[in-house]
Parts: structure tokens; sequence; C-alpha cells
């Protein structure tokens, strides 16, 4: 089993989110986020009737987190770029991890790596 963390932005998080659903990929978790990317952004603020410049390191995204069998990796990569990606760079990211385990809290079933088999 793979873990997948996907850094995206705020407004392709319910298009990939209803994709991977509609593949079989139902338990997501989905947290708000921010960072600090290549690009550094200036922005005027106003504060009290005078103008500001100010620069914004954390640029706003989202994060999700799902499990993907190791042989379904590649396609799920392909899927997320394909929704994911605009033409203005600044997308994001996709980080593949191993899950060497996950266990159910109500039931205590265990799936260990990529068997399908469970144990109690």
């Amino acid at each position: 089993m793979k873990l997948f963390k996907v850094i995206l932005r705020p407004e392709k998080e319910f298009v990939l989110k209803d994709v991977l659903s509609g593949i079989g990929y139902h338990g997501i978790t989905s947290k708000d986020s921010a960072g600090l990317g290549e690009s550094k952004k200036i922005v005027e603020q106003v504060y009290r009737g005078k103008v500001y410049e100010q620069r914004v390191d954390a640029v706003k995204r989202k994060e999700l987190e799902f499990v993907v069998p190791d042989d379904k990796v590649q396609k799920i990569i392909e899927t997320v770029r394909k929704v994911a990606v605009t033409e203005q760079g600044g997308d994001g990211r996709i980080y593949v991890s191993t899950l060497d385990e996950s266990i159910h809290i109500h039931a205590g079933d265990t799936h260990l790596g990529d068997s399908s088999e469970d144990e109690k």
C-alpha cells in the first residue's frame, strides 16, 4: 500500500475528490494548508487609510491524503496530474510513501502492506 499526500490549489480539491471517488477511492482526508513555494508575492494592503506592501509567503493550498494499492500508483499519479494541472504553475506536489499497516479503530481489522488479507 502507498500513502498519497497531494498538495493542490483549493479550486481543484472538489474536482479531484469527485474523480477519485468515481474510480473507487472514497477514504480521502482533506486539510487546509499553507506553504512557502518558489514564488514570493507582494500584495498591497490598506490599514487605517495607508497603503502598505506586504510579502505573502504562505500560499493557501489543500492537502488530500488517501491510500492506494501498489499496482495502481502510476494510474493515480497520472490522474492527479491530469486533474490538478493549470496553465499558471504552482500547482502543488504529489508525495508517495510506503504504508506498512492500517488498523480500523472500531473493528480492529489490520491491513498489512498491499495484502488483501485481514488479521485480527
